[in-house]
């Protein structure tokens, strides 16, 4: 394989990398959506959302212009709520609205520029209220760890290329 034709597919596989955590997503919240989630947390709703995840996290990218890198770090600060908060069930009630939130932590932390929470709340669907109380009870949750070391995100965008060819 040439090098060009190899640049064009690692491309592609980055450009399609918010499909491949939809679908890391999508396969989780199929297997928790049977468990009794022992805590409801401010990220529950009452009724699954109609859009997909694949369709929502599309619309963030599409407005919030961030980099794939927040897509990536959002999956990361999914993984250490879970590990942090072993009764937290992330399902099919609340994976949307965590995304939402984690997204927009990891843009406000990483990247240089950012919009307001009022432009994000209409972006994710909800309100600035519900959005900054969001914030709050997620940082409380990942005990305000947002930093992640080259190593560990390294691991995460390595899998989900890998993930990708599948």
């Amino acid at each position: 394989m040439d090098v060009e034709c190899v640049g064009v597919k690692q491309e592609f596989l980055e450009d399609n990398i918010i499909y491949s955590i939809a679908r890391v997503l999508d396969e989780i919240v199929r297997e928790t959506d049977i468990i009794e989630s022992p805590q409801q947390t401010a990220f529950h709703t009452i009724k699954k959302p109609a859009i997909s995840l694949a369709k929502y996290l599309e619309r963030i990218q599409m407005y919030s212009y961030c980099s794939n890198d927040c897509f990536i770090l959002a999956l990361i600060y999914i993984d250490r709520i879970q590990q942090k908060n072993q009764d937290v069930v992330i399902n099919s009630f609340c994976v949307h609205r965590f995304m939402l939130t984690c997204i927009i932590l990891s843009i406000k932390y990483n990247d240089d520029d950012y919009y307001k929470n009022d432009y994000y709340a209409k972006v994710g669907g909800i309100t600035i209220n519900e959005l900054n109380k969001l914030e709050l009870e997620l940082l409380t949750l990942l005990d305000y760890e947002l930093y992640v070391s080259q190593q560990q995100y390294y691991f995460y965008k390595d899998k989900l290329m890998k993930y990708a060819k599948l």
